[in-house]
């Protein structure tokens, strides 16, 4: 089947959902925008090549497994959900969640009034979820819990043991404080998660395909690694006779690029360095002899690490 796609266009999914606002956010400025609306498939003016289609996130592993797209963005705890992780081809892995530059969790977590300590205290309990494959199976594969019932659940899940629905229940965290501000303990954690690119194993058989989808994620990680902490393309006047000295210390992004200027003596040097490097150096550059450092935010970084850690392309 077609599923309606036109011919060298690639596919790509779009979640819905939680994850919605944050993948359309990094598209825009990856160079790929798309209008916010209610149309189930969009374009971007800057390129023909590609097309959008808005699926459920939960939906979306097997969406491309069949080919309904070439590839999209979803959770990594939703593909396990659907059981599809050797169904599919993982492009890229990214972190953008909310408040940390570190995975999201599934956790067990109860009420202390329940009694639940460990795990094992839920053997014969009920377990309320929204993922409640993921949730079954990591019980039974990390504390060889089997005699559990699970409560699937579309929201809200938390309360269903605050009213008695259930005895613990699994949610999705990236730091477990508010699951702590409302009276719940964390008793375990059962699974990592973060966003990833995965594509159709056919499409990403498609060398032409699997280059513009790397092209997405280049575009994605090259925003992602500018915005986990400001970095700069900062311009520094350096004397001659301490050049040597100056590239030594520091620790580039890129390495330094070296002009020579026209005051006798004095070489012009440009680098790309972590705000928090930058603030540390720029007064012993100073002591040193060096002038005129002038830092200039980066948007957005692209580097060779990107295509040789990552790259799928042949």
């Amino acid at each position: 089947m077609t599923y309606g796609k036109e011919k060298n266009i690639l596919y790509v999914g779009i979640p819905s959902g939680s994850l919605n606002e944050q993948v359309i956010r990094l598209l825009d400025k990856s160079g790929r925008p798309v209008k916010k609306g209610r149309l189930y498939e969009l374009t971007t003016p800057f390129d023909k090549e590609v097309r959008f289609r808005v699926l459920d996130r939960k939906e979306m592993p097997e969406k491309i497994s069949k080919g309904i797209v070439d590839c999209g963005i979803t959770g990594k705890d939703y593909i396990y959900e659907a059981g599809m992780e050797n169904a599919v081809e993982v492009i890229g892995d990214f972190i953008f969640s909310k408040t940390t530059n570190e995975p999201s969790r599934l956790v067990l977590a109860s009420r202390p009034e329940r009694g639940i300590t460990k795990p094992e205290d839920c053997q014969g309990k009920v377990i309320a979820t929204e993922l409640p494959n993921l949730t079954k199976r990591m019980m039974g594969e990390l504390f060889g819990i089997h005699n559990l019932t699970i409560l699937p659940s579309e929201g809200k899940t938390e309360a269903k043991v605050f009213m008695g629905e259930s005895d613990a229940f699994t949610d999705i965290t990236e730091t477990g404080a508010t699951l702590k501000i409302n009276g719940n303990v964390v008793i375990a954690e059962l699974f990592e998660s973060n966003p990833q690119l995965i594509a159709n194993t056919n499409s990403a058989g498609d060398k032409v395909k699997l280059e513009k989808m790397e092209d997405i994620r280049v575009g994605i990680d090259s925003v992602l690694l500018a915005e986990r902490e400001p970095i700069y393309m900062t311009f520094m006047d350096v004397p001659e006779n301490i050049l040597s000295e100056v590239e030594k210390m520091v620790p580039a992004v890129i390495a330094p690029t070296v002009s020579p200027v026209q005051k006798e003596g004095w070489i012009s040097v440009s680098v790309v360095i972590k705000e928090s490097e930058l603030n540390i150096l720029a007064p012993k550059l100073l002591r040193m002899g060096v002038d005129g450092i002038v830092p200039i935010v980066a948007p957005k970084i692209f580097s060779q690490e990107m295509i040789k850690n990552n790259s799928k392309v042949g």
